[in-house]
């Protein structure tokens, strides 16, 4: 009986491609179980893809400093989509024009908002916190459990124009993660916090 080359064969073929799959899943457990076992700050500190420092120019020139330190305003009065779901998201031009229609109208700052607001275009800020597609970060499980602001973006009340603060790295998630469960800050002491390991948490 004439034999099938092994590198025809249907069956061998479906082998060697369970066994490759196999081999990957393994390689991406002992990657995941690596980082996860050892803090991964000197990994991030080897990929460039993390702005750490990023600090574009913004199209108009709004401080932080001024509204969310000197005046105190709360973060989610702007970016009040933190509270309800995944994207924190950007003020649209009516929440800037709740003051702005009487103060400072005859900025050239102001002017530019009221610009917009009239043409009913949106202002094209430079996004600068931007995480890969494949992982899935939700600002209300973290805000509404009491997680600052300022855990993840820095001292943004000090910043008169915004930079990324922190590499936002898995590493970096990962020992945030550790440190809230295993030694949460004052005002979340009286509360029990599991923070995920799992990689299904964030990669789903």
């Amino acid at each position: 009986m004439m034999q099938v080359p092994p590198h025809l064969c249907g069956a061998h073929r479906r082998r060697q491609a369970g066994g490759s799959l196999r081999g990957a899943w393994i390689a991406v457990a002992a990657i995941c179980g690596g980082l996860l076992a050892t803090g991964c700050d000197q990994i991030d500190a080897q990929l460039p893809e993390y702005h750490k420092g990023y600090q574009p120019v913004q199209p108009i020139a709004y401080s932080h400093r001024l509204h969310a330190g000197d005046l105190g305003i709360e973060c989610k009065y702007c970016h009040f989509g933190a509270e309800q779901g995944k994207h924190a998201g950007v003020p649209p031009v009516n929440v800037c024009m709740n003051c702005h229609k009487l103060v400072k109208p005859d900025s050239p700052e102001i002017k530019k908002i009221h610009e917009a607001y009239k043409s009913g275009a949106s202002i094209e800020w430079v996004r600068i916190h931007k995480l890969p597609d494949y992982v899935s970060f939700d600002h209300s499980r973290h805000v509404n459990r009491g997680v600052a602001c300022q855990t993840c973006h820095g001292p943004i009340q000090e910043m008169e124009v915004v930079k990324q603060q922190n590499t936002l790295a898995m590493g970096w998630c990962v020992n945030c993660h550790r440190e809230y469960t295993d030694n949460p800050p004052a005002h979340l002491a009286h509360k029990k916090i599991n923070a995920s390991l799992d990689c299904s948490g964030c990669h789903h």
